[in-house]
């Protein structure tokens, strides 16, 4: 994505381990306790912040260790706080806007979250590792960034590795649902 590698500048390897490590017990969570992940989906579905508020106390994140969360009836994001010029970070899982309305899959979630937990605990325990990542995103080198993913996510269900907003996409299609489903760090971009 040519237009966004310039604003891929930002991110630095600090901001990426932190917000890998804060989600890091999330997903765990979503992959080993199937109430835990079906509470989540209902939440995700129904737009109940509450819900979503509690479940994610849970696994220790509220504020202020993060700044925000939200959730469109597709997936949700969590914002964490950043030094400039990043400022916020999110990460989240959701279908691409327009896809589908209120509809999130608890299996394919668990799956996803399954095969995200080596990569998320290689980005915060291995700094050289993040750095590379970190590297790839701020080129734009995503042949590179695609590598270093797929060493750690090795399902077939990974479609796609793309470069957005100063971070990236991983694109998940299992045949339990029609959807694609995108696994995203990135930074809002700002006028």
């Amino acid at each position: 994505m040519k237009a966004n590698q310039t604003s891929g500048r930002c991110i630095t390897t600090a901001v990426l381990q932190k917000a890998a490590g804060a989600m890091l017990p999330f997903y765990h969570r979503i992959a080993t306790n199937r109430a835990f992940a079906a509470a989540w989906t209902k939440g995700v579905r129904r737009g109940d912040l509450g819900v979503l508020e509690r479940l994610l106390r849970e696994v220790q994140l509220y504020l202020p260790r993060i700044s925000s969360f939200s959730t469109n009836g597709i997936g949700y994001f969590v914002d964490f706080r950043a030094p400039r010029p990043v400022l916020q970070y999110t990460n989240g899982t959701s279908l691409r806007p327009g896809t589908a309305q209120f509809y999130f899959h608890t299996g394919v979630h668990r799956s996803i979250a399954r095969v995200l937990v080596p990569l998320y605990r290689e980005i915060v325990r291995n700094k050289p590792f993040a750095r590379l990542i970190v590297a790839a995103v701020r080129s734009g080198n995503t042949g590179l960034l695609t590598r270093l993913v797929r060493s750690k996510v090795t399902t077939r269900a990974l479609k796609s590795v793309t470069i957005e907003f100063s971070g990236f996409a991983l694109g998940f299609r299992y045949a339990a649902s029609p959807y694609t489903f995108y696994n995203q760090f990135f930074r809002e971009l700002t006028p």
